[in-house]
């Protein structure tokens, strides 16, 4: 089994990427910047073809790709929407129906921003209803590959965190906050999130199982962004910060957010019996593993 990661340096697949390394499987993965003393193959989706890279493939394995590239910045889909739509939608639908008629399994990352956040509690079978530019680019490849290619597999994620202190975190984000003494939260705001670990494990077993369709992959639990905060902060053991609720206009952002995106997992859990990890567990872990690296840097 070879598993080939288109983009290899952002934050999900970097992840991906050293996980599968780690654990010693076959690995491929790709950059769009050119980095001579770099492992990861040269690949822009912008301008390359992907013929070249297949090449490099092992031809006698069965081949698994997980597709990372994306324009994934709400504010820069809206801004820059021709640009972002030609990546997110025209390339992308090129790329995949080629490396799956090349009898690649594709795994496609989707999100909970196809839904308009008016009810929450999404399932596989909800009406999407995007009400900003990313979140219609995602429903369009959505219903692009259910029709065309109904063999590929579509994880719908929402927040992905990590357990440890990185770029694109929110927990990063939120311990950063401390020093300010203030976080502000969007009221009404309620998600669902995914740790980094659980999205590998899930990738894993679609690649193993040879699973297909639409799947929400999510926690268990959704919380409103205020609650986890007051969460995060609790553990971390921090007291002197103002945690705030704040309506949505005052953040003034470049498009619209939908506020509750809470999604139902048991589609996935149900055929798999998978075992998200908690936010609790998680923040506990972001929290331990944030003191280790204290420690071993003092």
């Amino acid at each position: 089994m070879q598993f080939v990661i288109l983009g290899a340096t952002g934050y999900i697949g970097s992840y991906l990427y050293r996980r599968l390394k780690k654990d010693g499987y076959n690995v491929v993965g790709t950059s769009h910047r050119t980095m001579d003393d770099s492992e990861l193959l040269y690949y822009d989706i912008k301008s390359n073809d992907i013929d070249p890279l297949l090449k490099k493939t092992d031809k006698e394995e069965e081949k698994i790709v997980i597709v990372c590239i994306a324009e994934s910045n709400i504010n820069m889909c809206n801004e820059n929407y021709s640009k972002a739509y030609d990546i997110n939608v025209n390339k992308t639908k090129r790329l995949i129906y080629k490396l799956s008629k090349q009898g690649f399994h594709v795994i496609f990352f989707s999100s909970d921003n196809v839904f308009d956040g008016e009810n929450g509690n999404y399932v596989e079978e909800s009406l999407t209803n995007p009400i900003n530019k990313y979140g219609m680019m995602k429903a369009e490849m959505e219903q692009y590959m259910l029709q065309n290619l109904p063999e590929a597999c579509i994880l719908r994620i929402p927040k992905v965190i990590s357990m440890r202190k990185e770029k694109q975190n929110i927990f990063t984000e939120w311990l950063n906050l401390v020093e300010t003494g203030r976080n502000r939260c969007i009221k009404g705001n309620r998600i669902s999130l995914i740790c980094l670990e659980d999205l590998y494990q899930v990738c894993l077993i679609v690649a193993k199982k040879k699973m297909f369709g639409l799947y929400n992959i999510a926690g268990d639990e959704s919380y409103s962004r205020t609650e986890l905060a007051m969460m995060f902060y609790e553990k971390l053991g921090v007291q002197d910060i103002d945690v705030q609720e704040c309506d949505i206009e005052e953040f003034n952002f470049k498009d619209n957010r939908p506020l509750n995106i809470s999604m139902i997992n048991m589609k996935f859990k149900n055929e798999t019996g998978y075992q998200f990890i908690s936010m609790e567990e998680a923040i506990q872990q972001f929290v331990n593993n944030l003191k280790q690296d204290t420690t071993s840097y003092s």
